[in-house]
């Protein structure tokens, strides 16, 4: 009995060590957000100083790397359409965003809350097409990568034409733009479609058309409920109860509900009601 114990204790050994042996690849640590943001920066800038840009009577964006001894002026020094940068703080750090106002828009400017109309094409900096959406498709801004959110919100609609036929709508003079985002601003270490881990990324895009949102029905664009114009509607809570104004009913936390408060007999009065305070009566909580 003895023996059969001891042999018994060896193969739970083994089966032991063999378990810890065969337990697969390891999940790679999460990289460190600033050095990434060095890395991806540094790829950026390359590719935007070994590319040239060309742009077509349709404003069709194409990016094509210089030829050994090329003389194209890369996109950054090529002076049509300058390029120009945000700098957007996430993760304790500055990233710097650059983009291309290859034609602004005439019409309405989005808010990071807000629907778009676009039309789209992804590339990686190695010049690898990842994803294309030529016909256009709708996307709220504020359910997309961040960096859509803050690029998008610079440019603005154009117009459109009815018709009957194959193309019942014809867009004119709406803004096109590209983007240039660090994985920060992107799907990070989120492998998405053929994007891999930790890669920087190349939009080009149309927008076309907008629809602005009211996210918590109260009869406020979510657009304007801020503190001044073109802030974000994200970061305004004028009750300090925890809940932006854009999802809040009830701004000033009086219990009286923001869109009874601005209207009357279900129509809202603009400008909005004011207090004695010179508050708008749905932010001021001593009066309704």
């Amino acid at each position: 009995m003895n023996k059969v114990y001891q042999i018994l204790f060896l193969l739970s050994i083994a089966l032991f060590v063999s378990c810890e042996k065969d337990d697969g690849p390891k999940a790679e640590p999460l990289r460190d957000f600033s050095e990434q943001y060095a890395t991806d920066l540094d790829s950026i800038d390359r590719f935007i100083d070994t590319h040239y840009l060309t742009v077509d009577s349709n404003f069709n964006v194409t990016m094509t790397k210089i030829p050994t001894g090329g003389t194209q002026q890369s996109i950054r020094t090529q002076t049509e359409f300058p390029l120009e940068f945000k700098m957007v703080n996430k993760h304790d750090i500055d990233y710097k965003v650059y983009y291309l106002k290859i034609r602004e828009g005439v019409n309405e400017r989005p808010s990071r809350v807000d629907s778009v109309l676009v039309a789209y094409r992804g590339n990686l900096v190695n010049d690898t097409q990842f994803e294309l959406a030529q016909n256009p498709v709708w996307f709220t801004l504020d359910n997309v990568i961040q960096g859509w959110s803050e690029i998008v919100p610079l440019f603005k609609t154009g117009t459109y034409e009815t018709s009957e036929g194959p193309n019942p709508v014809t867009f004119a003079d709406y803004g096109v733009g590209v983007m240039f985002l660090p994985s920060g601003l992107a799907y990070y270490n989120q492998v998405t479609g053929a994007v891999p881990r930790y890669s920087p990324l190349i939009f080009t895009f149309n927008l076309y058309e907008l629809n602005y949102r009211d996210h918590d029905n109260d009869g406020i664009l979510s657009k304007d409920e801020v503190a001044n114009p073109g802030d974000n509607p994200l970061d305004y809570d004028s009750d300090n109860d925890g809940i932006p104004n854009m999802y809040d009913k009830d701004d000033d936390n009086d219990s009286y509900l923001t869109r009874f408060e601005i209207s009357e007999n279900g129509v809202v009065i603009f400008p909005y009601p004011t207090c004695p305070s010179e508050l708008p009566k749905h932010l001021d909580a001593s009066c309704h």
